[in-house]
């Protein structure tokens, strides 16, 4: 079962690492000919509407992790009729769920002059907002319809490397296609319109693969899940569904309330800064996502004190990447927007390393909610998502009017570090490893490697602002190798005395030694 867990755990990390660097690339190249091709209030209403969708993806519930999360069972014991029933209620809820989306979409229409501060001037710019928004309302509906509850068992029984490569092939094509769209005919709704196709594309294949692999998936059986089970299940997406509402008050209102405060310009300048985030997210997404499941399945053996040292070697790894990202967008980012479309596109300081330090928050909040659920821990953390949406919501939008879209980042922040970062270990430690382990030995870890982190961003922000500088591409790359090595260096010498760092010493070491020898 090890040997499984972990050759399954290597194939999904490497397929999302090396499929998400082509999905960056591509990502770039389509976001600079669509800025050329049709400029920045195009740009701002594909973010605001991206996020509206993202908005209204709550109807979800979270029904999705609660699911996968009752498939770990019925997979390690090939009960192929337990997972049909669940798949079969999962069909179900998911055709609802759409239909909620979708009246509740509609029902959006009339406020979006309210929502969009540049709203009578769309017209002008050829941008018909109402045709635009039902169209990505359609490509948010039919994801719901169209299959795309298949791909849970996949992902349950640590595959989901098969649907990567799947969905990396989807997004290369769908690419290709609005490149050719927006040189050609420069249309929004064609670019749009290629993104929904896409979608059904990629569900489609997706149910292929998963039918192929579990063939039994659409059998059919008179017996249902109990009304005490559903009521488990309704139970645990109650408290999904408030940690989706801090989710997406944390991230997908931010385009939202600069829209209403800033205008649809700013959106478009904020967009460019979040692809960023959004790129670094989905590798941060792919990379836990790989381990995730092989972490559900090593929760079933009750080894506690492995399980524990896993979580401190994910801690460890969510640490590098999070520093390392952040304080590489802090320093790169505004260098790197000036040479890619020019200085007019750059957002004053502190707002790069306010991105920075969210960046970090990202890594843990990331990985901290992966472990979490795939210890079954919903109900335990059901309000402290509330308090989180709270307190965004109202420091974002008193700052945005203080400091301008820097308060935007800033009220995240403050979200996160007084709710998340903390409560989430807390719960982990007391009813994942039941008190086991003294938490307060995390605590301190963790502000450690924080203090590094601002010391190791300051050195290289000092470095890229004095050294290496107006070299256009070669300065950009300079200044990353700087943070690339200075960065984990730095966390590397704290953790030097750690457990995790030695198992990840070791790891590294027999990989090279494997390599070497092949």
């Amino acid at each position: 079962m090890a040997k499984s867990r972990t050759a399954n755990t290597v194939y999904n990390f490497i397929t999302s690492v090396f499929g998400q660097v082509l999905t960056i690339v591509l990502q770039f190249v389509v976001r600079t000919i669509f800025i050329q091709a049709l400029g920045k209030s195009y740009l701002g209403i594909n973010g605001l509407f991206s996020n509206i969708l993202q908005m209204l993806s709550l109807a979800e519930l979270g029904v999705g992790s609660a699911i996968i999360f009752k498939l770990y069972e019925p997979l390690a014991k090939k009960d192929k009729k337990r997972i049909s029933i669940l798949l079969d209620f999962y069909k179900k809820v998911y055709k609802i769920i759409g239909i909620i989306v979708g009246v509740v979409g509609l029902s959006l229409i009339p406020f979006l002059k309210y929502i969009v501060k540049d709203y009578n001037n769309l017209s002008a710019l050829g941008i018909n907002a109402i045709l635009v928004y039902i169209m990505y309302l359609s490509k948010s509906v039919i994801s719901y319809f169209f299959l795309a509850y298949k791909s849970a068992i996949v992902k349950a029984d640590q595959k989901e490397y098969k649907l990567t490569i799947i969905n990396y092939l989807v997004t290369f094509i769908s690419s290709i296609l609005q490149i050719i769209g927006l040189l050609l005919f420069k249309s929004f709704e064609l670019y749009v319109a290629i993104s929904i196709f896409s979608v059904l594309l990629q569900n489609f294949l997706n149910a292929r693969i998963a039918k192929k692999l579990y063939p039994y998936i659409d059998d059919k059986y008179d017996e249902k899940l109990s009304k005490e089970e559903k009521k488990n299940i309704y139970k645990d997406c109650g408290a999904l569904l408030i940690d989706r509402i801090n989710y997406v008050v944390l991230k997908a209102t931010d385009n939202i309330v600069i829209s209403m405060f800033l205008g649809l310009g700013m959106v478009g300048m904020y967009s460019n800064y979040y692809i960023f985030y959004t790129t670094i997210s989905s590798i941060f997404t792919k990379i836990f996502e790989s381990v995730k499941h092989s972490l559900g399945n090593l929760h079933t053996t009750n080894d506690i004190n492995h399980e524990y040292l896993i979580f401190k070697i994910v801690n460890l790894i969510s640490l590098l990447l999070g520093a390392t990202a952040g304080v590489g967008i802090a320093c790169v980012s505004s260098e790197f927007i000036k040479v890619w479309i020019g200085k007019e596109w750059i957002i004053a300081q502190p707002f790069s390393i306010l991105m920075g330090i969210e960046v970090l928050g990202l890594s843990t909040r990331n990985y901290l909610g992966r472990y979490r659920s795939t210890m079954g821990l919903f109900q335990q953390v059901k309000y402290r998502p509330l308090f989180g949406s709270i307190i965004n919501l109202i420091a974002s939008i008193l700052l945005v009017r203080i400091i301008g879209i820097s308060g935007v980042l800033l009220g995240t922040i403050i979200a996160d570090w007084t709710t998340v970062m903390w409560y989430d270990p807390y719960v982990i430690h007391k009813f994942g490893f039941k008190n086991n382990f003294k938490i307060s030995k995390y605590y301190l870890k963790n502000t450690m490697a924080v203090i590094a982190s601002v010391i190791s961003g300051a050195l290289s922000m000092y470095i890229c602002n004095h050294f290496f500088i107006n070299y256009g591409w070669l300065s950009v790359i300079l200044h990353s190798i700087i943070v690339l090595v200075l960065t984990p260096l730095t966390l590397l010498v704290l953790y030097r005395n750690t457990d995790e760092y030695r198992f990840l010493k070791n790891k590294v070491k027999s990989i090279i030694k494997k390599v070497v020898k092949k």
